[in-house]
């Protein structure tokens, strides 16, 4: 997201404190938006619906939230990746007058496949069909959110995503409690689905909006399927890595049945969810200084080498990049120390108390608060790797990711005492070990790699000709 990220930090270092933190903020929303305000949303709709709707109406309504949240994650990852690829193509070669029409080529060609995806998996459970309508619009929706934030990484007015999000949630918040006070379950997942509809045509419109273009379709990306089947499996390993925990305990013996799969571990899923929230500072700086800050001396880097410059400023510009890292990962090192200090120090019991958790409990939101920290420096690694086009490397840890969150999340699970939170620390540890050690030896080698990876004859489709430039 450094395009984003350059828009946010000239308005951050060129204005007073409080417009910098009102920067800070909009790069938080745009970086975590919708994990944000999802889960505050869904909390406030739990106590409201208190009043008007069952306890198993409330529970359904949470079981299919956060199946349909984890299924479009997931299934999303299929195409985010190389759809991001082609877009930092087009964006480096400065050729955008493709971008809006090659997101709507992918919204509509994917949303059909989505539709009926979740058609099928609700056919499995014993939802009706007034029930099931509004769910999987929710889905749809929530998967076009997904791909058109890749889009609105690169666009320049940042306020108008934060306000998409306000508004479209609010709308989720209003019409669920009016719809279902009055009709019922069906009415509230109907309401809160609408607002999801929303946000997705205000991003939508944003995407149009933000990018000229001629043409109003263009399946140019799906080429990139059969150049880059790589970012395939990593999009699809490394979200399933995330969420293979979380349905490890939705299968275990101790899961509350919904209905059908549609089951739920209400402990370890609010657990989770909240101790999340703990690293969305991080993600503000990581979008508005340090991604900004490494992507200025990786592009020198890059150009250079198109513009053959000598070895001594290639040189610098990658010690440039280095330094960078170095600078970033203590600065995000020393943020995420202090959070998590605070939070299992000093805040553990305000939340948990309030969320009417068992003090027994509580070790298990201090374990997740620490695995999660841990995961922002996996993500940080991967991207880095990315940036640098080392899919191979990026892969090897995708799936080093998933094997050892479903052995050890299922570990925790078969073996005595209440281990809950310590598979995903574990799992997060070992990948990040792994990640750095590839992340240091591919960086040592980084000018052999690049030229060594390069076409001996250049064709239409080796562009942008600098393989770490995209």
């Amino acid at each position: 997201m450094a395009g984003i990220g350059f828009e946010l930090r000239r308005a951050v270092h060129s204005a007073s404190f409080s417009e910098a933190a009102q920067g800070y903020f909009y790069a938080a929303i745009i970086s975590a938006g919708p994990w944000i305000i999802s889960v505050v949303t869904l909390a406030a709709l739990d106590v409201m619906a208190d009043a008007f709707l069952h306890q198993e109406a409330r529970t359904l309504f949470a079981g299919v939230v956060t199946h349909t949240f984890a299924t479009s994650l997931i299934t999303t990852g299929v195409y985010q990746m190389f759809v991001t690829r082609y877009l930092a193509d087009r964006l480096y070669l400065a050729r955008t007058e493709t971008l809006a029409p090659t997101f709507v080529a992918v919204f509509a060609l994917t949303s059909g496949g989505q539709f009926v995806l979740m058609h099928l998996l609700l056919g499995h459970t014993w939802l009706p069909l007034e029930y099931r309508l509004p769910v999987v619009s929710l889905y749809v929706a929530l998967c076009g959110i997904w791909l058109a934030m890749v889009f609105l990484s690169a666009a320049r007015d940042y306020l108008a995503i934060v306000v998409a999000y306000a508004v479209g949630y609010l709308v989720s918040f209003v019409a669920a409690v009016t719809l279902g006070g009055h009709f019922g379950p069906s009415a509230y997942i109907t309401g809160f689905a609408s607002g999801q509809v929303l946000t997705l045509a205000l991003l939508i419109g944003r995407v149009i909006a933000e990018f000229e273009h001629q043409e109003s379709f263009s399946t140019a990306v799906f080429a990139y399927i059969r150049r880059y089947p790589s970012l395939i499996v990593i999009g699809l390993l490394y979200n399933l890595g995330f969420w293979i925990d979380k349905i490890v305990f939705w299968f275990s013996p101790e899961a509350m049945e919904v209905g059908s799969y549609l089951n739920l571990f209400p402990l370890y899923d609010t657990l989770f969810f909240t101790a999340s929230l703990t690293v969305v500072p991080a993600l503000a700086i990581f979008i508005v200084d340090v991604e900004t800050e490494f992507y200025s001396w990786y592009k020198r880097f890059f150009r250079g080498i198109e513009q053959k410059r000598n070895y001594a400023e290639l040189e610098t510009a990658k010690r440039g990049m280095g330094a960078s890292l170095r600078a970033s990962y203590a600065t995000l090192l020393k943020l995420q120390l202090a959070i998590v200090l605070i939070m299992t120090t000093f805040l553990t019991p305000v939340i948990l108390t309030r969320l009417q958790i068992a003090e027994s409990d509580w070790y298990v939101f201090r374990i997740l608060v620490l695995a999660i920290g841990v995961q922002l420096f996996l993500t940080v690694t991967v991207l880095i790797l990315l940036y640098l086009d080392l899919r191979g490397s990026v892969m090897v840890i995708s799936g080093v990711f998933l094997a050892t969150n479903l052995l050890f999340t299922a570990a925790t699970i078969v073996l005595p005492g209440r281990l809950y939170g310590c598979g995903f620390l574990a799992s997060s540890l070992v990948s990040l070990a792994v990640a750095l050690v590839l992340l240091r030896n591919r960086f040592r080698q980084l000018e052999y790699l690049t030229f060594t990876r390069q076409p001996l004859v250049s064709t239409p489709e080796d562009e942008p000709a600098v393989a770490g430039a995209r």
